[in-house]
């Protein structure tokens, strides 16, 4: 049985938990490092898998006085490159949870990690590991599609309402909301094309998401918390969802952009447009993308999980369904992390090392600028 260390247990560290129990992994969680050790000791205490864990307020004290094969760092966004230097000085296997950085400085500090260390790292890339985009990645390494020379990428989110609602709205925490959301889609687009961009023009905007309420308002506080389309309220009670928070949405200080685009261009002048939006609802949902080729196209997305190819030369049409393991998260990604992740611990390669977060977080870090500036920005790498 592998000993875990957990730094920061929230719902993403508790996803991935259920997914190594249920991919049947021997992994324990022998310690856990959190600030909020009165509320969540407790809470864990009803669970047989910590019947043996031992707790720490300061992860450093965790690292220093516990004996772990790996460590799984799931705090909130803007520590994920503190922490992880830490454990990799220390030569632990580590699973990092994405984005790995949140602004140069910090992709400065884990490039200087030795390149051997980088490999004993899983960046938490789901959607990189699913069973339609490993086909996509079969399809255009054939040479079925011919050379691809154009990818058209989308992001429709139907629960964009966390990026609103709760902590995520703070840039400050998550990097913004290229880093949060397009580092999964630029990571699994390079990997199918097996090439990167080098510049990036974006832009972004707010159109929904902005408002004139009182900053700090929550929507219990709202003289429209029972009509408010938005409010945690007619979530929950109306649209029968699972409320993302209760920041108001529409107050002055709601943060984040809800439209963004990237045009990225690699070195062989192959295009990668990308489109995300934060407002669709339900069915509306999105996520995948086109890839053209000189003899070929062929589109996925996850949500219908569907795969279709249309060959030029020939009047034909494939189309393939795929059927996601029932109850699993991101498409069947994590039970495939999960397993990555025991095989990396077992002395397998990482199949999503920390170059893998850093060449993701390079354009998304090259993006953001770009908005920002509102002219082409190179992507610097550095490896």
């Amino acid at each position: 049985m592998k000993k875990i260390g957990f730094i920061g247990y929230g719902l993403r560290s508790e996803t991935m938990m259920k997914a190594f129990t249920g991919a049947g992994l021997p992994l324990a969680p022998a310690a856990v490092a959190d600030p909020r050790l009165e509320t969540l000791q407790p809470q864990l205490a009803r669970d047989g898998r910590f019947a043996d864990t031992r707790y720490y307020a300061d992860a450093e004290e965790m690292l220093d006085r516990e004996a772990l094969d790996a460590v799984f760092i799931g705090t909130r966004c803007g520590l994920h490159a503190r922490y992880a230097a830490l454990v990799m000085e220390r030569g632990l296997p580590l699973f990092l949870e994405k984005p790995v950085c949140i602004d140069e400085a910090q992709y400065a500090r884990l490039l200087a990690a030795p390149p051997a260390q980088r490999g004993r790292v899983m960046v938490s890339f789901p959607l990189h590991v699913t069973c339609i985009v490993q086909e996509m990645k079969r399809l255009v390494d054939s040479g079925a599609l011919g050379d691809v020379v154009s990818v058209q990428a989308v992001n429709n989110v139907p629960y964009g309402g966390v990026y609103y609602h709760s902590w995520y709205r703070d840039a400050a925490l998550t990097g913004g909301l290229f880093l949060q959301k397009s580092t999964h889609d630029i990571d699994y687009i390079t990997h199918i094309l097996g090439k990167r961009p080098v510049s990036v023009a974006a832009l972004t905007s707010k159109m929904y998401f902005k408002g004139n309420k009182p900053a700090g308002l929550h929507c219990p506080d709202c003289p429209e918390y029972r009509t408010c389309p938005e409010s945690s309220f007619v979530v929950e009670h109306r649209r029968k969802e699972e409320p993302s928070g209760e920041l108001c949405c529409f107050a002055r200080d709601t943060g984040n952009e809800d439209v963004g685009a990237a045009l990225f261009t690699c070195e062989d002048g192959t295009l990668i447009s990308y489109h995300q939006t934060f407002l669709v609802k339900n069915d509306a949902g999105r996520r995948g993308a086109r890839f053209i080729g000189t003899r070929a196209s062929a589109e996925f997305d996850f949500y219908t999980a569907q795969l279709r190819v249309d060959y030029y030369d020939e009047r034909h049409t494939a189309v393939h369904q795929f059927h996601y393991p029932e109850g699993l998260v991101h498409f069947g990604g994590d039970e495939a992390l999960a397993r990555g992740f025991a095989e990396m611990l077992e002395g397998a390669p990482s199949p999503l090392g920390l170059e893998h977060g850093l060449a993701s977080a390079a354009a998304c870090l090259a993006a953001r600028r770009a908005a920002q500036t509102h002219r082409e920005e190179t992507i610097e790498y550095g490896f």
